[in-house]
């Protein structure tokens, strides 16, 4: 089983163009959930973990909460929902009504977990005021996704004091048992972040956006695993909108690419650099069933 444990839905209309517009980022093309279950298909894909990206504190967007809640609803055997939310609000206050959200949306609608995304948000992972959150993970057994890693767009869009990785330590102090995945290998601090993971069998991080990137992503599935951790990393794509970033018009061909590089690519670059190579579990682990072992599938 194929398993793309990191997929963004969005519809436009959650976006303020003028902001989009000042930071000099593109305005996002809406996805049709139909269409997205044709590209997943083609490239073999049979469950997506699905999200939007709450950023309503600082930059007045979101993807729409309630497009996810319709995919999940609509298609229960393809999509695994994620809420997204501003633990804080815009004053640096516990964010309750963000707090409720979150467990409506685990009790009553079925989502899995939460999507926190710091350092677009401005605030640090480790902020107290965060903590009720990870209070309410625990108790309701529900994954915590992180965006803690360095953006690739411009800079004042998700400043690098937010995304530290070390920031994250202090939660796994204080909530050892919270179910954490990381995103982006949570690069540039990719060997702290497996550090942290052999200290704490319930971090998982995801290879999103780092296909474009062979031979770096390549030595970092090595130290996985070196560390012994490279049973928690998953395969994602980040799809976020068609045609933008590091997605052409055609996701489906995307989709296929990253997980034949997967399958067939890594162990090139490997072999060629003198690196281990990975065993056919190992390929099968990051393509799904440690995602699956997550997510209880």
């Amino acid at each position: 089983m194929i398993v793309d444990s990191h997929l963004h839905l969005l519809q436009s209309k959650n976006f303020e163009k003028e902001t989009w517009d000042r930071v000099g980022m593109p305005f996002p093309h809406d996805t049709k959930l139909n269409d997205l279950i044709k590209w997943l298909e083609y490239a073999g894909v049979e469950k997506a973990v699905v999200m939007g990206q709450d950023m309503t504190r600082i930059w007045h967007s979101q993807c729409g909460e309630d497009y996810v809640m319709k995919a999940v609803k609509e298609y229960p055997d393809k999509f695994i929902g994620l809420a997204s939310l501003e633990p804080l609000d815009r004053y640096n206050r516990l964010n309750e009504r963000a707090l409720q959200y979150f467990e409506e949306a685990v009790k009553r609608h079925g989502l899995r977990g939460v999507l926190l995304t710091p350092p677009y948000g401005h605030y640090r992972s480790n902020d107290k005021q965060v903590y009720p959150f990870y209070e309410k993970a625990v108790e309701l057994e529900a994954v915590v996704q992180y965006h803690h890693s360095a953006q690739t767009g411009p800079s004042i869009l998700a400043p690098l004091k937010y995304a530290d990785i070390s920031l994250v330590n202090d939660v796994t102090i204080d909530f050892p048992k919270m179910k954490i995945v990381i995103e982006h290998l949570g690069y540039p601090w990719t060997e702290m972040l497996f550090t942290m993971m052999v200290c704490n069998p319930n971090i998982y991080a995801d290879l999103a956006m780092m296909y474009d990137r062979p031979t770096i992503v390549t030595w970092n599935l090595v130290m996985a695993k070196e560390y012994g951790v490279i049973d928690r990393i998953m395969y994602a794509s980040d799809y976020w909108s068609w045609g933008q970033g590091v997605f052409s018009n055609e996701p489906a061909k995307d989709f296929k690419r990253y997980i034949d590089w997967i399958r067939n690519g890594l162990n090139k670059v490997a072999e060629k650099a003198g690196w281990p190579t990975f065993s056919q579990s190992e390929i099968d682990g990051i393509l799904g069933n440690n995602a699956k072992k997550l997510y209880g599938l």
